[in-house]
């Protein structure tokens, strides 16, 4: 999965925009600070593209106060699937990139 800057920047924007627009997944999203989670959508595709690996800890911590459930988790990662079949991602990149993020529900989750 070779990917340039102006791609990243591209799925990240679009990424965004579908978790802003997911009903479901808004609201964990509209009332905190814009600025301090615009990192978000990068950190997750570059997780989700093996590029980088959470610790537990780092999981667990980052979704403490956070509350979330299968649902939840579950769209977030299918907005990120659906944004790189927009971008034209093979579907064995999706599979992988699947297997990645569902490595992290347990720790999500606080499971």
């Amino acid at each position: 999965m070779q990917m340039n800057e102006e791609k990243i920047t591209s799925v990240i924007k679009d990424f965004f925009h579908k978790i802003h627009a997911d009903d479901l997944m808004s609201k964990f999203f509209k009332d905190h600070d814009q600025e301090r989670i615009q990192h978000h959508p990068q950190t997750f595709l570059e997780h989700g593209l093996g590029e980088g690996k959470y610790s537990d800890e780092q999981i667990a911590n980052a979704h403490k106060d956070i509350s979330i459930n299968d649902e939840h988790f579950e769209a977030m990662v299918g907005n990120f699937i659906a944004t790189l079949d927009d971008h034209g991602f093979s579907a064995e990149d999706k599979q992988k990139v699947q297997g990645i993020l569902q490595g992290y529900k347990g720790n999500s989750l606080g499971k």
